[in-house]
């Protein structure tokens, strides 16, 4: 028979090491960050020096159980070194570097290379018993992100380039209508003459550029000055996820644009929007606008403005690829008039710029292959330097808006009048009882006094019941 006072004692010990158990295990899950899953690292061609890219090829070295060997055929580019590094290398470099004895025996070592490509590093049974261990070792995984150092390698892997990205020539692909967006945006607009606009105001714009430390602040205090007292006329919203639209990776994160102008939904189609919403439609909500062409990327006064270019560097192929479609509805085959139609910005504080791009849309690279995004920069206005460079940099931001609606406007009207004839066509071979029916219907669906619920209805019914069917001209 055991004491009470042991039996205590036995209780406590046990909770004891429970705790300790648990505290061992929350310290290594907090050192085993997240990583991206092994099939994003295997679809890159390729790998940038980055944590997680070191974290996943000693991940795989752990598996196998193999040494490193000098020979393997995926290879890291390191294009930049660590700046929390920089200093663990100096003190490692200060006594000599590593120790190269070992690689006398090089002959003995194993020949079999680990790369990055492979699939699987070892049989099923094996795979089995270190399942528990894997699972511990990498944690959740997670889409990769602009702030990541392989997210524009990936972007290019899709077809999606930066500015200064080279053709096959050898030169830049740029839209041919670059000169004739230049000029639209380069004309000058009457609310932001010197009558209109003084050197005080630009003083007080100014001042909030130098007070905005944070993106939130940048967003409500500067961007009003840039795009004036007329932004409210326009379709516009902002930090919202495009859920409803086809990604063009699965392991890149979605498309969430800081802000953007589009179309109210009700003014497409409602068979447009059914056959291809995935490319126009960010989400099933008539509250968002749909069709997006022109975005725009946020900073604060410490944001990086790396990011924010590729931040527009994904939003413009996303709106690029929407134009894109809409351009080509009720088309047997995609029609290529080399033009851009999409315009991405970005606004940073820190250094008062204002940068403009464009993206276009190109032919796939091989036949049968996807369409290629190109991005184009336009131009840059330095907007806290003088009067002048306010005004240049605002008025191509207003022109861009206004000239990115009437592109939109005109494609969205193209497609709706191809739905419509199709409706047409097809109720003048129904005839009959079904004619007459199907012609009320449309009348009621397509009356511009419909409500926001009406329309939601509308389309969710009009997915289920056309799923799958796409207009031929």
């Amino acid at each position: 028979m055991v004491a009470p006072g042991a039996r205590s004692q036995h209780k406590r010990s046990r909770y004891e090491l429970s705790s300790a158990e648990n505290e061992h295990t929350y310290r290594a899950k907090r050192r085993r960050p997240n990583n991206y899953p092994p099939e994003f690292w295997d679809t890159l061609s390729t790998v940038r020096l980055t944590r997680r890219a070191l974290r996943e090829f000693d991940r795989r070295r752990e598996h196998t159980g193999s040494a490193p060997v000098a020979r393997a055929t995926r290879k890291f580019t390191p294009q930049r070194v660590l700046r929390s590094y920089s200093r663990r290398i100096k003190i490692f470099a200060s006594d000599g570097g590593p120790d190269l004895s070992a690689l006398r025996g090089y002959s003995d070592l194993p020949t079999a290379p680990i790369t990055m490509s492979q699939s699987s590093f070892d049989s099923r049974k094996r795979s089995r018993r270190s399942s528990t261990k894997q699972s511990s070792t990498t944690g959740k995984t997670k889409n990769t992100s602009p702030y990541n150092g392989n997210f524009e390698q990936k972007l290019v892997d899709r077809g999606i380039y930066p500015d200064g990205y080279e053709g096959p020539d050898g030169d830049p692909l740029e839209p041919e209508n670059l000169m004739t967006i230049r000029e639209a945006f380069a004309k000058p607009r009457s609310s932001l003459s010197p009558s209109q606009f003084p050197e005080s105001e630009f003083a007080r714009f100014k001042k909030q550029n130098r007070l905005a430390k944070s993106e939130s602040q940048a967003v409500t205090s500067i961007i009003p000055y840039i795009a004036g007292s007329k932004d409210s006329q326009f379709q516009t919203a902002g930090t919202i996820p495009f859920n409803n639209m086809k990604r063009f990776d699965p392991s890149i994160t979605t498309p969430t644009p800081d802000f953007y102008y589009g179309a109210s939904p009700s003014q497409i189609d409602a068979r447009v929007r059914n056959d291809i919403g995935e490319y126009i439609m960010p989400s099933s909500r008539t509250s968002v606008p749909a069709a997006p062409n022109y975005f725009r990327a946020d900073k604060s006064a410490s944001g990086r403005a790396d990011v924010a270019q590729m931040q527009a560097m994904y939003d413009g192929a996303v709106g690029a690829r929407g134009m894109h479609t809409l351009q080509n509805y009720g088309t047997a085959a995609p029609v290529y008039d080399n033009n851009a139609y999409t315009i991405s910005s970005t606004y940073h504080p820190g250094t008062g710029t204002l940068q403009m791009y464009a993206t276009h849309p190109a032919p796939p690279a091989s036949p049968g292959g996807e369409t290629q995004y190109y991005t184009t920069q336009l131009n840059g206005c330095f907007m806290i330097g003088t009067p002048d460079g306010f005004r240049a940099g605002a008025s191509a931001y207003r022109n861009a808006r206004e000239w990115t609606t009437e592109q939109r406007d005109r494609f969205i009207a193209s497609a709706n009048a191809v739905a419509q004839r199709h409706s047409t066509e097809t109720r003048s071979l129904g005839g009959g009882k079904d004619t007459n029916v199907s012609s009320d219907t449309e009348e009621e669906s397509h009356n511009s006094e419909t409500s926001a619920d009406e329309l939601a209805l509308d389309y969710k019914s009009s997915t289920k019941r056309r799923r799958g069917r796409r207009v031929s001209s």
